[in-house]
């Protein structure tokens, strides 16, 4: 039980549909993808061409160069998303509450291409004159802890690797630091790169869907079967104790009511196959959260185009909803901005903004999870409807899976 109540007041995203709230909202909102033929690196050997890159994206327009100028691209990414975040919630840090504020952030594989970037000077020049600059980007938490002193935070700094379930880990232990009086409020986030190390070695074990073509992938069109497609991207959202931290106004995007973590016994490179620890967490979140099935009114579905997880999931969702869930609206967030370790997180921070814009974005409905390939009316238009509760799935290979239902407040 919460001692105090618990709200997301601010909001911070970039990924492949658009830098800043507003823009991926927009984007999300007409049924754009972010998805298209990678123009950062080659992709001509490989047999995937496409991911969802963030086009546009300069430092400069979030910090001054005397920061940003020694970070990596992902550690830019984070801090700019965190900087939207406290933006957006109104937060204002004082020497009074620093010390109560604390960064948690989610990330799967750390910043590659600054940790490529090292070993390639290592081999080149020898320990005696490899890159120093580019060491500090090569710990995965360095995303977090810059976010900490850009802002000038003196709370808990901590950094999740959980491979596609990052996000939802830091959102967990970040409520954990706020119900456990450890802090006021939370910086919570996910950040991923989409660099080529990292694109290679996705492609080198199979992990990526073997297409190609020359123009943006609809997510009306989406293929399923094997693989995944790559993205990348970083969200911010602003978790605190009501009543405890200094804001110019009031405001909420709403609250967590529950948030469950499980996992089964499955091979490393596999998803659960029949879908029993992803419901053991649905259900263990509708119990702790004291909500009842029919206040769900939207899922965020964990779907990525890879069928073994696809299955699972409506597997999960028969044993624990039955036929019901076939009405529920499902948006696999996925499907227009790629799979990256913070794209769970970024599912939740999706529900949380159909919740307090009182709208729907392109969703699935009907008895099939994400509709036959090739099917253009998969998805149905946006919709303005005001919602009670949604309901954001997480999934990765191995077995874990996780299950955060967000309410309005």
């Amino acid at each position: 039980m919460r001692r105090v109540p618990i709200s997301i007041t601010g909001v911070g995203i970039l990924n492949g549909l658009g830098i800043g709230r507003a823009a991926f909202w927009r984007e999300l909102i007409r049924g754009n993808s972010g998805i298209a033929p990678i123009r950062g690196f080659d992709t001509g050997k490989y047999v995937c061409n496409l991911g969802a890159e963030i086009d546009n994206f300069n430092a400069r327009d979030f910090m001054e160069p005397r920061f940003y100028r020694r970070l990596s691209r992902q550690s830019r990414l984070a801090v700019a998303a965190s900087i939207e975040a406290i933006k957006d919630s109104g937060l204002i840090i004082t020497d009074q509450n620093r010390h109560r504020i604390g960064v948690v952030f989610g990330t799967a594989f750390g910043s590659t291409e600054q940790t490529d970037g090292f070993f390639v000077s290592l081999l080149n020049h020898g320990p005696q004159a490899a890159e120093p600059i580019l060491f500090p980007d090569t710990v995965p938490n360095a995303p977090a802890s810059h976010i900490a002193m850009y802002h000038g935070l003196k709370g808990p700094n901590s950094t999740f690797c959980q491979n596609h379930l990052s996000g939802e880990c830091a959102l967990a232990y970040g409520i954990a630091l706020l119900e456990q009086d450890q802090a006021d409020v939370v910086l919570v986030g996910g950040v991923d790169e989409l660099s080529s190390i990292l694109f290679h070695s996705l492609a080198s074990v199979r992990a990526l869907k073997p297409i190609q073509q020359r123009e943006t992938l609809q997510p009306s069109f989406f293929p399923t079967g094997k693989g995944f497609i790559a993205g990348e991207g970083a969200t911010c959202l602003v978790l605190e104790r009501e009543g405890f931290i200094e804001r110019t106004e009031k405001k909420s995007y709403g609250t967590v009511l529950s948030l469950a973590l499980t996992s089964g016994v499955v091979a490393q490179a596999h998803y659960e196959p029949a879908g029993r620890s992803m419901a053991r967490g649905m259900t263990t979140a509708l119990q702790e959260g004291n909500i009842k099935m029919e206040e769900v009114g939207i899922f965020g579905l964990a779907a990525n185009g890879v069928d073994e997880l696809e299955n699972a999931e409506l597997q999960a969702l028969e044993q624990v909803f039955g036929n019901k869930w076939h009405s529920i609206p499902r948006l696999p967030v996925r499907y227009f901005v790629g799979e990256f370790g913070g794209a769970g997180l970024l599912s939740v921070a999706t529900i949380l903004l159909s919740l307090a814009e009182g709208t729907i974005p392109p969703a699935v409905q009907g008895p099939s999870l994400t509709g036959p390939f090739g099917e253009v009316q998969r998805f149905a238009c946006a919709i303005e409807k005001t919602l009670v509760a949604g309901m954001a799935v997480g999934s990765t290979f191995g077995g874990g899976s996780s299950c955060t239902i967000v309410a309005r407040q």
